[in-house]
């Protein structure tokens, strides 16, 4: 019994021993192998693909070479080059890069992987055994701290380096300031642009102020063209003819530019659809863009209620709109659109004592009291879908297009009154209703020369528009109804070019010519039915510079000039006959300069003041029964000035609110505009 005892014993000691073996040389053995340098191989090469660095030319990169730290790879033949770490991990160098192997077998607390020169890579780093494995890698301007996750760098020609996250977390730096990390995750993802200024990705621009301000200036644009700021009640009579103008003779007003220094893929995409390649990653802007005229000062206030001066009219629009964009990178292209809605309206009140009176009953040169009272409400819609696909070994090419429709709808409402001291008062009612239609095609091709980016387009646009007097009654008996027909083409040409001429000082330069014709129908109680004919060319040249001194504050300045020529025929539809012509040669110069900055936290201010100089000459011929009637030569030279001052507030970096007051410095009353934006992005799939 106690011999068993014994053996048992011996046994079970013996086995004790043998485990504490067992378990110290495997966990020796796993402390080696977390200890053990990683390797890294290349897996796999699709396209061309070369290898360089550590003193050795240029050479084809073949599947199963090891890297080693300063081994440099080159994608921009067209490549694919997959590579496999020994602990797990894996990188993908998409087509067109350059990056540099690190020192990633060096066991400190995050190992040097790679840095990413130009273009794009998938990373994937796998944990060890459930714990963090950490790595950094680099870009121009980034540091990228990863423990284990999945994510996408690219670093774009201009600089801007996009960190986008598809499973985990990445801490992201600039190399600037390392202190201040962002982390990104899926949907929260970063940018670090040439600045060294670091945000969460929102849009490709290098400043809050060039999205705010040019986002605000296009969607309230459209509400422009329907609103005048002239303080009378003419301005509601005018409603069709702004909206003609703005719409189908869009080539008779001036183009100055702004911020043309600086990028931004949603703005550029809507001009030259080719530069819709941008997008990486599904995201979309949505604005809200409420905005009134202002009162007048406060001694005009004073006057108006002592009935010594007219009132000043009420102008409001309320302007929603957005634009969305959707790579599609199995194809090499990108999908997206536009909308937006425009509600806007105008009521006025014009008294005039003293004033020369035109109702027939009066006689030439009577004086007398005349009130005018109206209102117009508009509405307009527009939406454009754009398609845009990358061509080429590197991406550098992009081709797109783009189609665009817009409806809209206007209603006058207006009575005139006039009164004499002596006689009856006569009384003028009268409703009409408006509606313009256009629809543009345009196709863009860009290409990227390095630092640089340049792209064309051509557009080819139709337009259509009526105005129709539903009644017409003049101390209550009615009047024949007037009724216009407008139908215009337009062909324009355009270019842009942008590129940085340090890290701090960026340029663009950007110009269009424009042929439009428009054919007018005129149906009208006053005169013999008639057919007006016009063509006008447009030419601008645009210089842009802006300066980025320190993260979050830009300096910008542009320069455009201009040539407008326009001639115009109308002749009468029954003879043939022809009643007037005119010429007209117009030249403008547009200086404007912008400055944003932030002062205390999330809030930003920003300022704007931009200068309109044009020389206008005019030559008219009115003709009588087809004999020389009368001429006219007439020559204007004028500047305006224009300013925008704004304060915003960041409740994130991609939700902000802006208010904007807009002035003429007393030309017009100020006009008040609220801006609502928010930028939201979607994780692919």
């Amino acid at each position: 019994m106690r011999k068993h005892s014994r053996k048992i014993w011996f046994l079970c000691s013996v086995s004790f021993a043998i485990a504490v073996i067992l378990l110290g040389s495997a966990g020796f053995l796993r402390i080696r192998a977390q200890g053990a340098a990683v390797e890294a191989r290349v897996t796999s090469v699709q396209g061309s693909a070369a290898i360089a660095g550590n003193g050795r030319k240029s050479s084809r990169m073949v599947r199963g070479t090891t890297l080693a730290p300063g081994d440099e790879i080159d994608t921009r033949g067209g490549g694919r080059v997959v590579i496999d770490l020994t602990d797990g991990s894996q990188v993908i160098v998409m087509p067109g890069s350059r990056v540099v192997i690190g020192s990633y077998q060096n066991a400190s607390s995050f190992r040097e992987l790679l840095q990413i020169v130009l273009g794009r890579i998938r990373v994937k780093i796998n944990h060890i055994q459930g714990k963090p494995n950490p790595y950094r890698i680099k870009s121009p301007t980034a540091s990228i701290a990863v423990r284990g996750t999945e994510f996408e760098v690219s670093v774009e020609p201009l600089g801007d380096t996009r960190v986008v996250v598809i499973e985990g977390a990445v801490e992201v730096a600039s190399l600037r300031d390392p202190a201040n990390p962002l982390i990104a995750e899926p949907g929260r993802n970063v940018i670090v642009r040439p600045d060294f200024t670091i945000d969460f990705f929102a849009a490709n621009v290098l400043s809050k102020e060039v999205g705010e301000r040019d986002e605000k200036k296009q969607a309230d644009a459209a509400a422009q063209k329907n609103a005048d700021n002239n303080g009378n009640a003419q301005s509601a009579t005018n409603a069709y003819e702004r909206t003609t103008e703005s719409v189908i003779e869009s080539g008779e007003t001036a183009l100055p530019s702004r911020f043309a220094a600086f990028p931004d893929a949603h703005l550029d995409s809507l001009d030259n659809p080719a530069y819709a390649d941008a997008f990486t990653n599904a995201e979309g802007r949505l604005n809200f863009v409420p905005s009134i005229n202002g009162s007048s000062n406060a001694k005009e206030e004073l006057l108006d209620r002592f009935g010594l001066r007219s009132p000043r009219p009420v102008d409001y629009s309320f302007v929603p709109a957005g634009t969305i964009f959707f790579p599609i990178k199995r194809f090499r292209a990108v999908v997206g659109g536009s909308f937006g809605y425009v509600h806007n309206g105008l009521q006025s009140l014009s008294i005039n004592d003293n004033f020369p009176l035109s109702s027939p009953p009066f006689p030439v040169g009577t004086n007398g009291l005349r009130t005018v009272n109206g209102a117009t409400s508009g509405k307009l819609l527009s939406g454009s879908l754009i398609f845009a696909r990358h061509f080429g070994s590197r991406d550098k090419t992009s081709i797109g297009f783009s189609v665009e429709r817009l409806f809209s709808r206007g209603n006058l409402n207006e009575t005139i009154t006039e009164r004499a001291a002596t006689g009856l008062p006569v009384t003028e009612q009268i409703a009409s209703h408006s509606a313009v239609n256009r629809t543009r095609v345009t196709f863009g091709v860009k290409h990227d020369f390095g630092a640089a980016r340049f792209g064309v387009f051509y557009r080819f646009g139709t337009s259509a528009g009526t105005d129709a007097v539903r009644f017409r009654i003049i101390n209550g008996v009615p009047q024949p109804n007037d009724f216009i027909r407008n139908k215009g083409k337009s062909s324009e040409f355009g270019f842009r070019l942008r590129g940085a001429l340090s890290r701090r000082l960026f340029y663009g330069v950007e110009g269009n010519v424009l042929f439009a014709n428009t054919r007018e129908n005129l149906r009208r109680a006053a005169i013999p039915d008639s057919t007006d004919r016009s063509r006008t060319n447009r030419s601008t040249l645009g210089f842009g510079l802006g300066y980025v001194p320190r993260p979050r504050t830009i300096f910008s300045f542009d320069i455009t000039g201009g040539l407008i020529n326009s001639n115009q025929r109308r002749t009468e539809d029954l003879t043939g006959d022809l009643m007037e012509t005119e010429r007209q040669r117009a030249r403008f110069l547009s200086l404007h300069a912008a400055v944003q900055t932030d002062v205390w936290k999330n809030l930003f201010v920003s300022a704007s003041l931009l200068s309109l100089t044009q020389s206008r000459t005019t030559d008219a011929i009115v003709f009588d029964d087809g004999l020389f009637s009368t001429s006219k030569h007439t020559r204007n030279f004028y500047t305006d000035f224009y300013s925008n001052y704004s304060v915003g507030w960041r409740f994130k970096p991609n939700f902000i609110f802006q208010y904007i007051l807009t002035t003429d410095y007393g030309q017009t009353s100020p006009r008040h505009t609220f801006l609502l934006r928010y930028t939201f992005d979607f994780k692919q799939r």
